[in-house]
């Protein structure tokens, strides 16, 4: 009989503009097992997660950051379970916090936190290496990176683009084998994302910096007409004003 992959996915169905085709919950090992990114509350995905960790002895849920589609399930899924939840969140306490350099033992390997901030202040990455990891290690990078394109959301109030660029040059040190991130297939050459996802940034501040008057600075409205573009969709204007004042926060604090 095959044994089971040290890696597998289960992916959620809520396909979305911000989710791509879902989120993808990872879960590292066979009977020592951690559940990362247990996804939305949704039982058909939540169900799925039980039956693929069925053979474990142990398991483990770790949230990257508290958004519902990452982290809405993990209350109802730890109590099928028996699973402690552990995430960097207010929402979590005691026995469930991790901080930067907690460690995670499976029996494929260790899962290290690494914090992340930028898209969230409580968002973290986890480093997989040793035992089944690659040789370089693992990335998985929650929202810190998206499969396709080459930007993900940072957006105020929650968001910090000065946070998310040093998070990107923290990654770069890290330089994992492979990115796994929430949405989106790996990304296998970390490198090239990390230098693609900066350079977009800087070419994102540059113009909203074109595009602020010397004379004062112009409405959301009219600065997101001049960096987007007049026809940019209306279900994508939040995301983009939430952008806009996080590159504004960013340039204010270089000040």
């Amino acid at each position: 009989m095959t044994p089971p992959p040290a890696l597998s996915t289960v992916r959620a169905d809520n396909p979305s503009g911000m989710t791509l085709d879902g989120t993808r919950t990872y879960i590292v090992g066979r009977e020592r097992a951690t559940i990362i990114d247990p996804g939305p509350d949704d039982p058909a995905h939540l169900e799925a997660l039980v039956e693929a960790v069925s053979g474990c002895r142990t398991v483990t849920l770790v949230v990257t950051h508290w958004h519902p589609d990452h982290a809405g399930g993990a209350e109802r899924l730890g109590k099928w379970l028996g699973a402690p939840v552990r995430a960097f969140s207010p929402e979590v306490r005691g026995r469930g916090a991790v901080r930067d350099g907690t460690e995670i033992e499976t029996d494929v390997g260790t899962l290290r936190v690494v914090e992340t901030p930028g898209h969230t202040p409580d968002h973290i990455s986890l480093l997989w290496s040793g035992g089944e990891a690659p040789e370089n290690g693992a990335l998985f990078a929650g929202d810190l990176f998206m499969g396709e394109g080459d930007t993900t959301l940072v957006a105020a109030p929650e968001g910090d683009l000065g946070a998310y660029l040093r998070s990107l040059d923290r990654v770069e040190a890290l330089a994992p084998e492979v990115i796994y991130p929430a949405h989106g297939p790996p990304i296998t050459d970390p490198a090239e994302a990390v230098a693609r996802y900066r350079a977009h940034r800087g070419e994102r501040i540059a113009q909203v910096e074109a595009a602020l008057p010397a004379t004062g600075a112009p409405s959301l409205d009219e600065l997101r007409e001049r960096v987007y573009g007049p026809h940019l969709p209306t279900a994508l204007r939040a995301a983009a004003d939430g952008s806009l004042r996080a590159i504004l926060d960013h340039l204010s604090a270089r000040q």
